[in-house]
């Protein structure tokens, strides 16, 4: 049974073997993650719009009433707005309301394997940097700018269902996505701290 890690550990190592587990991780990541979205809801026939405000509105349903207990009033506060007949323009809008963050995600995932596939070496070189660099800046950028594309295709989806609803202030935006990019441009400058004084002791030895 000791031997089982090192064989897998070998087997990983291989370019074909180590893409594929990258890609059955991924995909299964992204049914995960997308699946309440279909794709990008091109797959749905109608089309979705939230409104940015926050309503007060009563439920006076049964369905929503039934488990209220006394004293307590079911409400909502999201009011979205559904288009039966929608046409090619505001599918292309409902795409990029959840696209843009999948291509961050998409193209991390591909970096960190990238990162993952250098390092295998070792962490202090000059590659690894260089990798460890480019996520950080990726997540940074993307993170910041995907969820205000997202919010323009939303605001922009909006207007064509209902009037003075949407407002195109900027989103407020998650900051852990940035603030991982963040952390990891920090990193990158270590390792590139790292790497030189190692080519000093090399050169010194």
């Amino acid at each position: 049974m000791a031997a089982l890690p090192s064989i897998l550990g070998r087997a990983a190592r291989r370019p074909a073997v180590f893409a594929g587990l990258v890609a059955v991780t991924g995909a299964v990541t992204g049914m995960v993650l997308y699946s309440r979205a279909g794709l990008f809801g091109l797959t749905y026939p109608q089309v979705v719009a939230q409104s940015p405000g926050r309503y007060g509105i009563g439920l006076d349903e049964p369905a929503f009433t039934a488990g209220v207990l006394p004293g307590v009033k079911a409400m909502t506060g999201d009011l979205h707005f559904v288009d039966g007949t929608p046409d090619a323009g505001q599918y292309i809008l409902q795409a990029l309301t959840t696209f843009p963050g999948f291509v961050v995600a998409a193209v991390a995932f591909f970096l960190l394997w990238r990162l993952l596939w250098r390092a295998r070496e070792g962490a202090y070189l000059p590659q690894v940097a260089r990798q460890v660099r480019l996520l950080g800046w990726w997540l940074l950028v993307g993170g910041l700018l995907a969820p205000q594309i997202e919010h323009v295709a939303m605001m922009a989806l909006l207007d064509t269902m209902a009037a003075n609803e949407s407002h195109h202030l900027p989103r407020e935006i998650p900051v852990i996505v940035p603030l991982v990019g963040a952390g990891l441009l920090a990193l990158a400058s270590v390792l590139r701290t790292g790497v030189r004084m190692r080519d000093d002791l090399e050169g010194t030895v």
